[in-house]
């Protein structure tokens, strides 16, 4: 298993587990919450979850480990995003830093973690909505089904293609920071939005939609 980095309040129990530490919330809102979300732009909530399982990684049989190569493009036909993908950081409280709301056409992948196609859980954000221009880059993730792929083009000129195992809504009090930052022992796909209620308020959405995917096959580039 190859996991370059933790988020800061992630702790490891002495068996190797991954546990939350006291300051879990304050990752749920830097993930998918305050950073990623618009504004309620006013033309309703996105698209509920409509399917769910486990998220364990139950897509038939994975494909290989890869070497390191970062994820440049992000395509999901399912839904109609094509995406370029930039390199996102925590920053020094340990929170995600995702891309501006000026780009939220972009997606961005978390650079401390494994790249898409290496073991571990490659992470990828994008926002669900903006203020000024509606619907942004995962403003259907929560459309998604099991079995759904997930191509990621790689700077190498590689893609590596995901299967969809889960798509679950989570409360901002309950996001599976294990789940999501966690080891894993196969190549694994995490992405991530805001979902559920808007609370104009607070400017906030209630919950986090997370995608939770395996790598099924990889693509050489050319050469």
């Amino acid at each position: 298993m190859r996991h370059r980095h933790r988020p800061r309040h992630l702790l490891v129990r002495s068996n190797g587990t991954w546990r939350g530490g006291t300051a879990v919330g304050v990752i749920t809102l830097a993930v998918a919450g305050v950073s990623l979300v618009g504004a309620g732009y006013g033309a309703g909530p996105p698209p509920p979850v409509v399917a769910a399982s486990s998220g364990a990684g139950s897509a038939g049989i994975a494909g290989a480990a890869v070497a390191a190569s970062t994820p440049v493009r992000l395509r999901i036909g399912a839904i109609s995003v094509e995406a370029p993908v930039e390199r996102v950081d925590v920053d020094r409280d340990g929170t995600l830093i995702p891309p501006s709301l000026r780009e939220a056409t972009k997606v961005g992948w978390y650079e401390r973690g494994p790249t898409p196609g290496e073991n571990g859980n490659s992470v990828i954000v994008g926002h669900v909505d903006t203020a000024g221009s509606g619907p942004a880059v995962f403003f259907r993730l929560g459309l998604l089904k099991p079995g759904d792929a997930i191509v990621v083009a790689r700077r190498d000129g590689s893609s590596v293609t995901f299967a969809v195992d889960g798509v679950r809504l989570y409360s901002k009090h309950e996001f599976p920071a294990g789940l999501v930052y966690g080891p894993a022992t196969r190549p694994q796909l995490r992405l991530i939005t805001c979902g559920g209620t808007f609370d104009r308020a607070t400017s906030t959405y209630s919950g986090n939609t997370v995608i939770t995917a395996t790598m099924v096959s990889w693509r050489a580039g050319p050469g």
